[in-house]
């Protein structure tokens, strides 16, 4: 896949491919359309909630998704990545780089003291970045 690799924030007009996308994500409970579509709306909404894309070509080939809430422990928000994704024909471009890149940003925009994300079978992913 060839082409200027661009990340931004998403919207709802994403809907639709940015379903494809999160169809994707190795989970045991995928979502229904409906129920993505409820929570992509409330999560757009919530100024709390990030969701941001990776095009790539025209084509949208990755996303992040999180959220941020008050913490103890850290003395202030913390910002927390929920999933991360780049389609398999778009890795090793620098697209997760970059959407973890726009994460932070938006992170240190709403005054977030840490960035948190649990994962066990992206180890490697975020060794790498």
């Amino acid at each position: 896949m060839t082409g200027v690799p661009r990340v931004r924030r998403a919207t709802v007009a994403d809907e639709f491919r940015l379903f494809a996308l999160v169809s994707l994500f190795p989970t045991p409970t995928p979502p229904s359309r409906e129920t993505f579509a409820n929570g992509l709306r409330v999560k757009l909404k919530d100024s709390d909630g990030f969701v941001a894309v990776a095009e790539l070509g025209g084509k949208l080939v990755g996303y992040v998704a999180g959220d941020a809430h008050e913490t103890f422990y850290a003395g202030g928000k913390v910002a927390w990545v929920d999933e991360i994704l780049v389609a398999e024909d778009a890795r090793r471009q620098g697209l997760g780089r970059a959407l973890m890149a726009e994460c932070e940003a938006g992170a240190e925009n709403g005054r977030c003291r840490l960035i948190g994300l649990a994962t066990r079978a992206a180890t490697t992913f975020y060794e790498e970045l």
